[in-house]
């Protein structure tokens, strides 16, 4: 795992993130018409974002682009189509993170295609090496984010790290507490 570091994140901490974020499109007077949840990751952000800014419409497109932890396919690809009419309305897009920017871009130009007049981006997250920049983030991180909403998911991917890295098996949920996992999530999802 060498340099790879981790930002562990509750649902505390997605809340007042989403807050954030939320209060910079009400700064910058921007009132989608519409907010757009890029599946998986922005469905929890999208959802508390909405409700900050009271917008009901609330759609998704599901955009695959990594298959694991830090690793990506070779291009973003439209797995579900968007949900919903969006010609000629603002729109805003929500993701939980800007990473390599190439899945913002590619539901951008999607959203764009669909008949959107304007379309802005949101996320709670943005890293400095994204070659898309979101019109709205609230904090800028350079480690790898587990959010809260994927312990399972995130849990087994760093077990097989851990594991290819050469962390012997009982280190393992050594790691994992320090890395922020609490007990009931190692009881619950680890599985060496």
């Amino acid at each position: 795992m060498g340099e790879l570091k981790f930002l562990y994140l509750t649902w505390d901490d997605v809340q007042r993130l989403a807050e954030k974020t939320a209060d910079k499109i009400k700064e910058d007077g921007f009132t989608p018409d519409i907010m757009i949840a890029i599946s998986r990751g922005g469905f929890d952000p999208a959802r508390i974002i909405s409700d900050q800014l009271s917008i009901r419409k609330l759609a998704s497109i599901q955009i695959i682009y990594y298959s694991s932890v830090n690793e990506k396919m070779k291009e973003p690809q439209v797995l579900f189509p968007l949900n919903a009419q969006i010609k000629g309305l603002k729109v805003l897009v929500v993701d939980d993170v800007s990473d390599s920017g190439h899945s913002l871009l590619a539901a951008k130009e999607y959203t764009k295609d669909m008949g959107a007049e304007v379309v802005k981006v949101a996320t709670l997250h943005h890293k400095p090496w994204s070659k898309y920049k979101p019109d709205y983030f609230a904090e800028v991180v350079d480690q790898w984010i587990l959010y809260p909403w994927e312990p399972n998911e995130s849990i087994q991917d760093l077990v097989q790290m851990l594991s290819d890295s050469g962390l012997a098996k009982e280190e393992i949920p050594k790691k994992l507490r320090e890395i922020g996992y609490t007990e009931h999530e190692l009881k619950r999802y680890l599985r060496i």
